[in-house]
């Protein structure tokens, strides 16, 4: 079997609108029920969405789903020790948000625009 760029397989696991932020939410809160995770989340992602993403970071054994066995039914999603293992870069691409963030918007708003100040 070829091995593969390192990136591209974290990409493949992270990629997406959605997981790198309830990654990031778990790994803040150690653990939310589904509905504390959606409004967590801004309640800007639909209870679908959610539910998939959750299932594939479980298929992928990043998170866990942790059912307490009471009626009414008590279910948790926490973040595997597998999981836990993203922290590093989780905190990484956190502080590169918060160090880019004001040029990212100066570059969308004005498209064609790069970032750099030497393109003309």
């Amino acid at each position: 079997m070829e091995s593969r760029v390192g990136i591209s397989v974290t990409l493949e696991v992270v990629c997406g609108k959605w997981k790198g932020l309830i990654l990031w939410k778990l790994l803040q809160d150690e653990s939310l029920r589904f509905n504390a995770l959606r409004r967590s989340l801004d309640g800007n992602i639909s209870s679908r969405i959610l539910a998939r993403e959750l299932k594939q970071l479980m298929n992928d054994g990043l998170v866990e789903r942790i059912d307490h066995q009471t009626v009414p039914p008590h279910v948790e999603y926490r973040l595997s020790s597998y999981g836990r293992s993203t922290a590093s870069f989780l905190h990484a691409m956190n502080q590169w948000g918060i160090k880019h963030q004001e040029e990212m918007r100066a570059v969308q708003s004005y498209p064609g625009r790069t970032g750099d100040e030497s393109t003309p």
